[in-house]
């Protein structure tokens, strides 16, 4: 992809919206929907979530992408996680742990990859922050103590 191309995505990421039904395109009539599979794979958003760029790293695209993206939900907390716990497991992603508190934690993995879920109260407007982190999962296995 060259820089304009990339550029074009990030930009367009911001107003990213998994579950509206606005259909923006850019000059080469990619949809918001399009570009998110192509950064974050198949990857349930909450509608009218927000990325923060400044907070995120994005290493790779599609279902192989890796690194953490910083999230603020258009929803509350208790919604928030509520959304994340359902859609993951609809989208194949499997629980693995789950916290929940002021500042709750969730942790799937699909395949060879981990996602944690960090999902904090107090963003501006009773709004949840999230922060999405994910890695390829270890195949490492760890030594027995005797």
């Amino acid at each position: 992809m060259n820089k304009l191309l990339i550029s074009s995505i990030i930009t367009i990421t911001l107003g990213l919206s998994a579950c509206g039904t606005t259909q923006l395109s850019n000059a080469d009539g990619e949809t918001v929907q399009d570009i998110q599979s192509k950064l974050l794979g198949e990857m349930p958003m909450p509608g009218g979530a927000r990325i923060n760029n400044e907070n995120s790293l994005i290493l790779g695209s599609g279902d192989g992408w890796a690194g953490r993206v910083a999230i603020t939900s258009a929803q509350n907390a208790n919604e928030t996680f509520t959304f994340f716990r359902d859609q993951f497991q609809k989208a194949g992603w499997t629980l693995v742990s789950s916290t929940k508190s002021k500042n709750s934690i969730l942790v799937f993995i699909k395949k060879d990859r981990t996602a944690t879920i960090e999902i904090d109260e107090g963003g501006f407007g009773g709004k949840a922050n999230v922060m999405l982190t994910v890695a390829p999962r270890s195949t490492v296995i760890p030594p027995v103590n005797k």
